[in-house]
């Protein structure tokens, strides 16, 4: 479901692609068409629904027998689209960057969760596309990832620079569960065993072990267990050729920024038919 703030962010993505007016499409005489999209490539396709709601703000008719999520074929039809051909024109390239885009990390996404399998929670950071957070964060949770924190309001995370201001980590998550009141959440981020060992004094939500190598977190992990009872997440350099090596140390989650950052441009396009 598509909340408001999605809505007019779409509809300001469209406005910017459209600018003046399409003055190519000026040019030929309007005439009710179909046209199709279908994907280049093998794909965990997401932005059917951001797709559809394009189309439909200018009049044209979007259908399709796939739903996000659905791992689809190199040359499978994603949407089948009946109206104005310079309506379907003034939207095609916006409605194919989203999917495009959201694809993409859906796709990337979903290989992480399967090379984790069930042995942690794979998450997305906040290294999103300016502008464009709510669809990367909704294409996560498409391929079974956790989203993160949507944005600084949503969860307390205490990291490096923030712990400088502090006598210890206890104490800035000793600060940060006082702030959060009933909520009561707080993460920290720490960078060596002796940090961890200090936060999880103060019994935080999460520890995050930033930046550690695959053998320093199995032995960190292994060491905090017995005196943390909270979840352990892994971050910091962790990509899809090295997760299964992190996975082996057994945390609770792991985050990665390159889901987001990393990914490239999912292939797809549109074409007419008379």
């Amino acid at each position: 479901m598509l909340s408001l703030k999605m809505k007019q962010t779409l509809k300001q993505i469209l406005a910017e692609d459209v600018g003046k007016g399409d003055i190519t499409s000026s040019l030929i005489p309007t005439k009710q068409c179909r046209a199709k999209i279908f994907t280049r490539e093998p794909c965990v396709v997401a932005g059917l629904e951001e797709a559809k709601f394009l189309f439909k703000s200018r009049g044209v008719k979007a259908t399709g027998s796939f739903k996000d999520g659905d791992r689809l074929k190199k040359g499978s039809a994603v949407l089948r689209l009946r109206g104005s051909n310079k309506a379907i024109f003034s939207v095609e390239r916006t409605a194919l960057n989203v999917l495009g885009r959201m694809s993409e990390v859906a796709t990337t996404c979903a290989e992480a969760k399967k090379i984790t399998g069930s042995k942690a929670t794979v998450a997305i950071t906040r290294k999103t596309m300016p502008g464009f957070n709510l669809f990367d964060k909704k294409a996560a949770k498409i391929a079974g990832v956790w989203p993160h924190r949507l944005n600084l309001g949503d969860a307390i995370l205490l990291k490096e620079n923030h712990l400088k201001f502090f006598a210890s980590p206890s104490k800035a998550v000793e600060a940060a569960k006082k702030k959060a009141g009933k909520a009561n959440f707080a993460e920290v981020e720490v960078e060596s065993l002796a940090e961890a060992f200090d936060a999880a004094k103060a019994k935080p939500n999460i520890i995050m072990l930033d930046n550690f190598s695959p053998a320093k977190a199995k032995s960190a992990i292994k060491k905090l267990r017995p005196v943390f009872n909270g979840k352990i997440e892994l971050s910091g350099g962790i990509n899809l050729k090295n997760l299964k090596s992190y996975a082996k140390a057994k945390p609770d989650i792991i985050s990665m920024g390159c889901l987001t950052y990393a990914t490239k441009w999912l292939d797809f396009s549109l074409l007419l038919e008379k």
